[in-house]
């Protein structure tokens, strides 16, 4: 495995508290040091409060990534973020009371995140996407069971054991995966109401990579599906999956000479999120 060392930004205090004394450390899978420095690394948690950061860079999957930051983490909450996400100030409070709310009827949860999908298909969040150029989701109040969970940002309650499984490939769909391990153990999974900036390029097609871990999951959650994720439902019928993947391919010809860095769409993050309301 082609993995470097992860290193933890330094700082004075093992990460913020809130009133139940709840403690708070990031995790972030980075193969740009440039948009971490632009994006996540300006968020006011990090930057002023002196939450540590676990860069994880050089490893073949998210997954291995995140369990290898995640077994060194003392904090009894883990936020694993993508490196082009933006943290508004009072994010981590928002996260916190959200908390508080969930643990009024649930001590035992095991994930939250920002954007998920209920078992009734139902999309919750509220979130920006700069790849997008539009607000996803809307504002809510209450926090939401989820079956899946968007990879943009996860939350793990370190108390409940949970580890990402090291066998699925690539960097899609363990959000998923990880709300299905919950359930699997008997704990529930939760979207909260805490805005973010998801500066992101866009997404021009999925790639072979997204439908191997799309394949993985389909055998590994057999008996549960199908299972509603925010980009498509994780099911087995051959042809829905023959299609999707057809179309993609099709984006893939039309785009492959086009260069990349055409299509960035990065935005100043903090006065992004200030226009918003976001902070």
């Amino acid at each position: 495995m082609n993995k470097e060392a992860g290193y933890v930004m330094k700082c004075t205090v093992l990460g913020c508290m809130d009133e139940s004394g709840l403690s708070l450390e990031v995790v972030a899978a980075v193969n740009d040091d440039s948009i971490l420095k632009c994006n996540l690394m300006r968020s006011p948690l990090l930057k002023e409060r002196g939450v540590p950061l676990h860069v994880q860079s050089g490893f073949v999957c998210a997954s291995l990534a995140y369990n290898d930051a995640l077994l060194r983490c003392q904090a009894d909450v883990v936020v694993f973020a993508h490196q082009d996400v933006y943290l508004p100030a009072g994010w981590e409070e928002r996260l916190f009371k959200s908390i508080a709310l969930i643990e009024r009827y649930d001590q035992d949860w095991a994930v939250l995140g920002v954007y998920g999908v209920t078992d009734q298909g139902k999309h919750i969040g509220h979130v920006w996407s700069s790849g997008l150029q539009s607000m996803v989701g809307e504002s809510f109040n209450e926090p939401v069971p989820v079956v899946s969970v968007d990879e943009v940002l996860i939350v793990i309650r370190r108390a409940s054991g949970l580890l990402f499984d090291s066998s699925l490939p690539g960097f899609h769909l363990y959000g998923t995966d990880i709300v299905q391990a919950a359930i699997s153990l008997g704990k529930k999974a939760y979207v909260v109401h805490a805005p973010l900036v998801h500066n992101s390029r866009p997404i021009l097609y999925l790639g072979e990579d997204y439908f191997a871990a799309y394949k993985y999951l389909v055998r590994k959650w057999s008996r549960r599906l199908p299972i509603p994720n925010n980009v498509m439902v994780i099911m087995r019928p051959r042809l829905f999956y023959a299609w999707k993947r057809l179309r993609q391919k099709m984006n893939e010809y039309r785009y492959r000479n086009i260069p990349r860095r055409n299509f960035d769409r990065q935005l100043d993050c903090v006065g992004l999120a200030h226009r918003l309301g976001f902070e």
